[in-house]
């Protein structure tokens, strides 16, 4: 099946997901309030050239994802290893730290690290509490203090004992030796900066017919039954149908905001300065990007976008400077002017450059949310926002930002390529693995016409005459007439086309109501029976004129289409049809209430016929136990399945059709608690015909419906208590103390004084402890109730 994607966001992820779904034939729709693709991996033009947000590497362990990369963007990579190092108090050290680096330290310090090193304890690692307690359990206090305090703090604006320790263990690892950032690891950058493998995916998005909508900002995510309905953007609303699918790549602030929802959740802002330089030899040689930890130096990361294409200036270079921030702060809140001129003065007192002149031009360019922010209790939070996001079901979540995790581009990449196939390959359909499918949360009550229908409303019987009008409609109206005598709530009918229903010359498969010895094709049978529109229309009008709801059973989505034109008011499915997912999602369309017969059906097959209602947005259903023999032996019918269906399916309304010879079953059916009871109606058991020999007729369906009345009074509230009409039964026959001889005055009673008889006037038997060892307060004749004022003052 073709659904519609809608994808928030065009980032890496919103690009490559768009991408594997329209090679699996999917509809696909990018709205990115940006003018350009790419979020936060993108590149942009400046001074003539490409310059990334901060340093894009493509780099990946796996050898699937990087013969994907190659395969989908030949030449398109350089590929090249990246070196880094820390720069403290004017002195670059190796990062990441590695033990040959420790053997190059001074000798105290080298063996202090490695003595920490080897008492590395195990127990305390696992139970660091925050990020503070794994790097000193995991590194020793050496390290610790040189490299995994004032950096983390300065990244992250909070103190590393507020750091939760969840941030630690894919961050922080000691190597055995000196090598590039990802040694290891296939490693490239765009041919010109990240935007090259973006704009290229860009390409191929629009090549195979996705849409992409850019300078789109969203301003709502309105929700249909916990399902995403509209989305309201700065250009048009977009309706979104029930078996559409939306997926977030945004902020789960952002994604919140859009909903009308909070979260407590933070992300950290980043502001990238560049700096044109005038030359190409700025880092040390060999160094792409360096670390800086010093908390009085605003900038945190310096990059050379030279180290990031395939073919760098030879003469000039730019620099790129990260400043994180807080939404508010000092930093977010400086003037880019000012901001420009810390940095520059900055710069040049870590005496990379020693001459200002060298600095030709400089931009600002503002990331508001960039890294999700690891604060102690951030994972409480996140439960709670994730469930009022995870609750919406066609609303899926992928990205970095919005799954509040650090992904680099390769697990973008590779979990884009996953919930493609989790979407589109049947098998996680077959299996029932789709977050997509809606939940079966039905209506406990429907109007059908003027009446309401579920537990605690009047039992709803629905007159079946079905084809008992032998294709008369004299005939069709007398049965309108004496369901309306019986206090029927309904009449039904059957609405189809004789050749949609079965095959022209079909001989091998009887209809199934037939009777005996009945010698015609299904076909012909029908056929004579059948009811045209006009014909349908005259009897509408008649039983609206009675004051009678008459619906009728589509078999055929021409006739759906047919009585829609008559104002039907529900629609009853019959169990032959229970599995015809097609005619079954036009009915639930129509948004009418829709009742399901579910003959011949498992459990499971009636949960793919709600699913296929509930795809709709159509939360009007009813069901309708049944068991397709005609007429039906009593022994078969299981009225039990009910109860099973109520249960399984949250207690929607839930009857019986009956095809058993008398009313009996109907009259069970209630006493357990059936909503509904639909049977066939006759004027004669005896006409000619498929179904008059299981019909009541006039007398037995009044006579039916009058007991089904008695025996909703007589079920009652269920609560255990005496009933109005009973008090005076109670006083009558209730046995209680009656004195057996004369009791005196300051006599002690005893068992001997007492019997018991009615009427209720005395004390009940429970309180005999009470009265045996008291004294009679006054004179009690024999024959008299013993109450509280014999033996109380």
């Amino acid at each position: 099946m073709v659904n519609d994607y809608y994808i928030l966001g065009a980032g890496v992820t919103g690009l490559s997901l768009a991408y594997e779904l329209l090679k699996k034939g999917q509809r696909v729709t990018i709205i990115e309030k940006s003018e350009t693709v790419g979020g936060l991996a993108k590149s942009i033009t400046w001074q003539g050239r490409q310059l990334d947000l901060g340093p894009h590497i493509y780099h990946t362990p796996d050898k699937d994802i990087e013969e994907y990369w190659k395969a989908e963007f030949p030449e398109l990579f350089y590929e090249r290893h990246h070196w880094s190092k820390n720069l403290k108090d004017n002195k670059f050290y190796d990062y990441p730290v590695n033990r040959e680096f420790i053997d190059n330290l001074p000798s105290e310090i080298k063996n202090k690290i490695k003595r920490e090193l080897e008492n590395v304890d195990p127990d305390k690692v696992a139970q660091a509490r925050n990020y503070y307690e794994y790097i000193r359990a995991l590194a020793g206090e050496t390290l610790q203090e040189m490299f995994f305090i004032r950096y983390p703090e300065k990244l992250w604006g909070m103190s590393v004992k507020e750091l939760d320790a969840n941030w630690a263990p894919k961050r922080i690892k000691i190597r055995d030796k000196s090598g590039p950032f990802f040694e290891g690891q296939w490693s490239a950058v765009g041919n010109q900066g990240s935007g090259t493998i973006l704009n290229n995916l860009r390409d191929k998005v629009l090549g195979l017919g996705g849409k992409l909508s850019l300078n789109e900002c969203i301003e709502r995510i309105a929700l249909r039954d916990s399902r995403v309905a509209n989305i309201a953007t700065s250009k048009r609303n977009i309706t979104v149908s029930n078996r559409d699918i939306v997926i977030n790549t945004t902020s789960y602030c952002t994604m919140c905001n859009f909903l009308g929802e909070s979260t407590q959740l933070r992300y950290r802002g980043v502001t990238l300065v560049y700096l044109a330089m005038g030359t190409a030899d700025v880092l040390p040689k060999g160094v792409d990007f360096i670390y800086i930890d010093d908390p009085k130096i605003l900038f945190n990361r310096v990059s050379d976008q030279n180290s990031f294409v395939k073919d760098p200036e030879s003469n000039s270079t730019i620099l790129c400077f990260e400043i994180t921030y807080n939404h508010g702060d000092a930093i977010d809140k400086m003037d880019s002017a000012v901001l420009i001129e810390r940095v520059k003065a900055q710069f040049l007192s870590l005496n990379l450059v020693n001459d200002e002149k060298s600095i030709l031009d400089t931009k600002v360019i503002k990331l508001p949310e960039v890294y999700p922010m690891f604060f102690l209790g951030y994972e409480n939070e996140l439960a709670k926002t994730r469930a009022k996001i995870d609750s919406i079901e066609n609303l899926y979540t992928l990205g970095s930002l919005a799954e509040y995790a650090y992904a680099d581009l390769q697990v973008l990449f590779s979990k884009s390529i996953d919930l493609a196939e989790i979407l589109t390959d049947p098998t996680f359909k077959i299996n029932k693995i789709d977050k997509a499918k809606p939940r079966l949360d039905f209506n406990k009550r429907v109007k059908l016409g003027d009446q309401w229908v579920g537990d605690g409303y009047p039992v709803y019987v629905i007159s079946e005459i079905g084809l008992n009008h032998n294709g008369n409609l004299n005939l069709a109206k007398k049965l309108i007439d004496k369901s309306v005598d019986a206090g029927a709530s309904a009449v039904k009918l059957q609405s189809y086309k004789s050749h949609l229903r079965v095959a022209i010359e079909g001989k091998t498969s009887r209809y199934v109501e037939k009777v005996l010895n009945t010698q015609e094709t299904d076909y012909e049978m029908f056929k004579k029976n059948e009811l045209s529109i006009t014909q349908t229309q005259e009897l509408f009008e008649y039983a609206r004129e009675k004051g009678m709801t008459l619906f009728s059973a589509p078999f055929d989505l021409e006739s759906v289409d047919e009585l829609e034109t008559l104002g039907v008011d529900c629609y009853k499915i019959a169990s032959f049809d229970l599995v015809n997912l097609r005619l079954i999602e036009k009915v639930a369309l129509t948004g009418k209430p829709i009742i399901l017969s579910t003959g011949m059906a498992t459990l499971a097959d009636v949960e793919d016929a709600l699913t296929t209602v509930a795809y709709t947005g159509n939360r009007q259903v009813l069901l309708l136990h049944c068991t397709s023999s005609y007429p039906c032996p009593p022994a078969s019918m299981n009225i039990r399945a009910i109860d099973t269906l109520k249960q399984a399916f949250n207690h929607l309304p839930v009857g019986l059709s009956d095809h058993v010879v008398g009313d009996v079953v109907s009259l069970a059916a209630v006493s357990r608690g059936a909503n509904i009871i639909e049977k066939h109606f006759t004027l004669d058991k005896h006409m000619e015909g498929p179904d008059h020999v299981l019909s009541l007729e006039p007398s037995e369906m009044k006579n039916m419906i009058s007991n089904i009345r008695l025996i909703e009074e007589a079920l009652g509230d269920g609560i255990k208590q005496p009933a109005g009409d009973e008090i005076s039964t109670m006083i009558r026959f209730r046995k209680t103390m009656y004195s057996s001889v004369d009791i005196h005055p300051g006599q002690l009673i005893n068992k001997e004084h007492i019997v018991y008889k009615g009427p209720a006037y005395g004390l009940y038997a429970k309180y005999e402890d009470l009265v045996i060892g008291c004294k009679a307060q006054k004179f009690v004749p024999a024959d008299t109730p013993i109450t509280w004022d014999v033996i109380r003052p």
